[in-house]
């Protein structure tokens, strides 16, 4: 894990401030022609993190492709910053 990433609370908050100016809120996307569920949960009494996703073909919604990853929880589930589960910098 990279040092840069958030190892607290405090840090994960900042992290967010200092990134919500970034988020785009127009539509930049063109065509659309998949989306994506994810979820993100927890196992062994939160010390694996469990992240699941499905795509569907976009607008008949038909099942496409899903995939689970599974790791060692890196960071407590803190309502508001589940961003920061289990993320590792390459």
């Amino acid at each position: 894990m990279s040092d840069s990433w958030p190892q607290t609370a405090k840090a994960a908050i900042d992290l967010q401030n200092q990134l919500r100016c970034q988020v785009i809120t127009t539509d930049r996307l063109g065509e659309v022609r998949w989306v994506a569920g994810v979820d993100v949960g927890f196992e062994s009494q939160g010390q694996t993190t469990r992240a699941a996703v499905a795509v569907l073909t976009w607008p008949d919604l038909e099942f496409h492709e899903s995939a689970i990853a599974r790791q060692p929880t890196s960071f407590p589930y803190i309502p508001g910053l589940l961003s920061f589960e289990s993320c590792q910098q390459s």
